[in-house]
């Protein structure tokens, strides 16, 4: 995502500067040709390769499914295996031909291979259905391939695997427990990725280690486990967004970038999950109160936010706004814990923090130039306006009053930023032959 409006912005001010005369138009295609190369290959013989090399391996699933008693036993396993063995060549010869995305691809269909041939075996020696296990055996295989081939596509599927096998761990006598095993898989899978580029790996490795945060969010049922859900979601999004700005600022592996992303969408969902909660009578109260399950989540994001601001290279004041946006969305659960004695008055500041961490992911997104920001904090403004308008914040008359009071807030925002913005013009835009 970065990548991308990185040389989408990069071209816009190669056009900029031929037309002011800054660099020749060879200097500017030179640049293009290094920077862009890459982009110049079509990407779509990789795509097409591993679409089908996913429907090969949904073939082989669907043919060890079916059962197939007429053929022996040690028939079906040995050919599951000479099925995985007999991509490595193929992967092997595509990459010596140039052609990576294909070999990632034939390299990927062993993998799925491998994990039909482990249903397999369970399947002809009717061992215990224990899914979760398996899961945890394609895990370690996907590894495996991926450090011997340095292919992407095999960590993408390990790390579905893990959070198939901590999830599948995650009931019965195991609600109660931390599944630390994962970490046993997950942490090598994540030094494995940290080399690569791959933007669908860097997605699947955030996404694997999100949904293992949510189990520890949620060591027992009922409402609280929602609650906490809710809060220390709030507490780690803001963490991964600071460390994502972190890694953007200092340049850090795709995979660290990634949280970026995903902590700000999450930060606005459940931004406008909170103001919901606060406008239901019956969904607040004691329930909804800040347990020690979520501390530890708010120490990360406390930490991450003290780490971007001090070790951040480039303390602009779009960084320093994205700080404020997170700080104030971190108040809000403090605000259900009786710091605030009345209904009336905790539904109002709830939304008022809402709308001023929504406007200050605008103005730092603007300032940053990250489009996500300025489209995460534009759709929370909006949602909690309509769940503001659905719900009632008292009467209908200090709900007039309320949105009064909010637009012209914004107005004289947007006033005194037009009036800096003015201001700030002489002193940037300088002629190029006047004196500096």
């Amino acid at each position: 995502m970065f990548e991308r409006g990185y040389r989408q912005q990069l071209e816009a001010d190669l056009v900029k500067w031929v037309a002011a005369g800054v660099i020749s138009g060879d200097a500017a295609q030179s640049i293009r040709k290094a920077r862009f190369s890459d982009e110049a290959k079509s990407r779509l013989p990789g795509i097409f390769a591993m679409l089908g090399a996913l429907m090969l391996a949904a073939s082989v699933s669907a043919f060890v499914a079916a059962n197939w008693q007429e053929i022996p036993r040690l028939v079906r396993l040995v050919g599951i295996l000479a099925i995985i063995a007999g991509c490595f060549f193929p992967a092997l010869l595509l990459q010596r031909r140039g052609h990576p995305a294909a070999a990632d691809a034939a390299i990927t269909f062993a993998t799925l291979c491998f994990g039909a041939g482990i249903a397999l075996v369970g399947q002809m020696y009717h061992l215990p259905s224990d899914w979760p296990a398996g899961a945890m055996l394609v895990a370690i295989g996907g590894l495996i391939a991926a450090a011997l081939t340095g292919k992407s596509g095999p960590l993408v599927i390990a790390f579905a695997a893990m959070t198939s096998w901590s999830w599948g761990r995650f009931d019965g006598s195991f609600w109660r427990e931390v599944h630390w095993s994962f970490l046993l898989l997950f942490v090598p899978g994540l030094l494995l990725a940290l080399g690569r580029e791959s933007r669908l790996l860097a997605h699947a490795a955030v996404l694997a280690l999100s949904f293992w945060l949510a189990a520890l969010l949620m060591p027992e049922g009922g409402a609280k486990s929602f609650f906490n859900l809710v809060d220390g979601g709030l507490a780690i999004s803001a963490a991964y967004m600071a460390i994502g700005l972190l890694a953007l600022d200092r340049g850090w592996p795709t995979v660290i970038k990634a949280l970026l992303p995903w902590g700000a969408v999450v930060f606005g969902i459940l931004l406008c999950v909170e103001i919901g909660l606060v406008l239901e009578k019956s969904l607040f109260g004691d329930r909804h109160a800040v347990t020690s399950v979520v501390y530890p989540a708010y120490g990360a994001a406390l930490a991450a936010l003290a780490a971007f601001a001090v070790l951040a290279r480039q303390r602009d004041g779009g960084r320093l706004v994205i700080i404020a946006a997170c700080a104030v969305g971190l108040t809000i659960p403090l605000m259900f814990v009786g710091l605030t004695e009345t209904d009336v008055l905790r539904r109002a500041l709830v939304s008022i923090a809402v709308f001023v961490s929504a406007v200050a992911l605008i103005a730092g997104g603007l300032l940053l130039g990250l489009r996500t920001f300025v489209v995460v904090g534009y759709a929370v403004f909006g949602v909690s306006v309509l769940i503001l308008l659905w719900q009632t914040i008292g009467t209908l008359l200090s709900q007039s009053l309320f949105f009064l009071v909010a637009g012209v807030a914004l107005l004289v925002l947007a006033a005194g930023a037009h009036k800096l913005a003015n201001w700030s013009r002489p002193g940037t835009d300088t002629p190029s032959g006047s004196p500096a």
